[in-house]
């Protein structure tokens, strides 16, 4: 299983994508698919309870289309819109119920967002990206003793990160994403997820 999950990881690494980094030359869309290696919520545990904020590996597919191109500081910088449908892995920790008490369980989280995406060229083969937008989310708890709950919430994402041309239609790309996370009735958090992809520009 570790060495199927592992594979997974690669081939996303290669399959996977993050950016709004176009060449010039190209067809403004653009799309691909992140794979998160580290994803960490901060819900509460209770001692005796499995807990476990590190989540499974998260996955992000997405589609964007670039708006146009401006210098800023000498360097080229390209705005895009992207809209993508994403998974937050699993966690395990304590939730609140219905009553307002917490309650071991397992929480996942999945959802689609629609941000501004941005790139900056460093240099030939290097490019800042950010994203900021809405995110739409449905977090779900199975509890330990039985019953589960779900939560539909609307917030604000972002991210940065930095992305590798390979040639005019590939980059490889690391990011890091910051998502409100809403699971069971009342319980809030946050999630930070650290992911690599590549980007496909058509």
């Amino acid at each position: 299983m570790k060495q199927t999950v592992r594979a997974m990881l690669l081939a996303g690494a290669f399959l996977g994508a993050s950016g709004a980094a176009a060449a010039a030359d190209l067809s403004p869309g653009y799309m691909g698919v992140d794979v998160g290696y580290r994803n960490h919520y901060n819900f509460d545990c209770l001692s005796g309870s499995p807990c476990e904020r590190n989540a499974g590996a998260s996955t992000r597919v997405y589609g964007g289309y670039t708006l146009g191109e401006t210098e800023v500081f000498g360097h080229q910088h390209t705005r895009a819109i992207e809209v993508a449908a994403f998974t937050g892995g699993s966690v395990k920790g304590a939730f609140n119920n219905g009553a307002g008490v917490l309650t071991p369980g397992q929480g996942k989280l999945s959802g689609v967002s629609a941000t501004l995406a941005t790139a900056t060229k460093l240099s030939e083969n290097w490019a800042w990206t950010t994203r900021l937008g809405l995110v739409a989310e449905h977090g779900k708890v199975s509890y330990a003793a039985g019953g589960s709950d779900s939560t539909n919430t609307l917030a604000v994402t972002a991210g940065t990160g930095f992305s590798y041309a390979i040639d005019r239609n590939w980059a490889l790309n690391a990011d890091w994403n910051y998502l409100p996370a809403r699971m069971g009735k009342a319980s809030k958090s946050n999630l930070n997820v650290f992911s690599v992809g590549a980007a496909y520009h058509f």
